[in-house]
């Protein structure tokens, strides 16, 4: 598991374990606005482990005022969007080494129909729901794209909406309660257990089931200018 820092990553991986009575846990710990702190979280990974069979992106930020993180990306996006980027691919020779392994990127019904890639990360008409939709927007479009230059890989990339579930995030952003935690995380489990999804890519699950995302999200064109202006914010480029 990770956490955005080491207290935080051993104190839920204790209470986990008291729980579930199981020695078999890890965690990693990176903020998610660093690209330093991410890459040096993927070296402990290929230092420590052998494979990955799941990779669970599920790391959500949304703020009232337009932030900047370190890296100089406007926050929402960097966290919600560029760090599942930049690790998934950092991650991807670990997951081929599983038999077969899924991604699977948490997303929401608040997506858009458009991408501005003259004002990617909103200097212009900052609101906070805007950018976090543009964030998810991104998000399912890299999915997308991914699971087809992932074919024939043993490797599959899903997306999923959890549900409006009771999270700090939704509680900051729409001062309203949500449906209980375990139900998003019992969704969880089921796009990365679940013997219906072996083989099952490029697809973007409500409830359990597959859905169709925005129009747009299907543009290939607009995936690939995305996943070229994504290499230029991280400086790396992912064949």
């Amino acid at each position: 598991m990770h956490g955005r820092n080491r207290e935080k990553a051993e104190s839920t991986m204790n209470t986990i374990k008291k729980a579930t009575n199981s020695e078999n846990l890890n965690y990693v710990y990176a903020d998610l606005e660093s690209f330093a702190q991410i890459k040096e979280m993927v070296r402990y990974l290929y230092d420590n482990f052998d494979k990955l069979d799941v990779l669970i992106n599920n790391a959500g930020a949304i703020h009232s005022e337009r932030k900047i993180s370190p890296e100089g990306i406007e926050e929402t996006f960097a966290i919600n969007y560029v760090a599942p980027f930049l690790l998934t691919n950092l991650l991807l020779d670990l997951l081929k080494k599983a038999n077969s392994s899924r991604i699977i990127n948490v997303v929401s019904r608040v997506h858009s129909n458009q991408v501005n890639f003259k004002d990617l990360q909103l200097e212009k008409g900052y609101s906070p729901v805007k950018a976090y939709a543009n964030s998810k927007t991104a998000l399912i479009l890299f999915t997308y794209f991914l699971a087809v230059k992932l074919k024939g890989k043993n490797i599959t990339v899903n997306c999923l909406h959890p549900g409006v579930i009771d999270t700090k995030l939704l509680r900051a952003a729409y001062g309203t309660d949500g449906a209980p935690l375990t139900e998003g995380a019992n969704r969880l489990v089921f796009a990365a257990t679940a013997p219906e999804l072996e083989n099952v890519s490029g697809k973007y699950l409500v409830h359990n089931r597959s859905e169709s995302s925005k129009e747009i999200t299907y543009d290939r064109e607009v995936q690939k200018t995305l996943w070229r202006k994504t290499e230029q914010i991280t400086g790396m480029t992912f064949e």
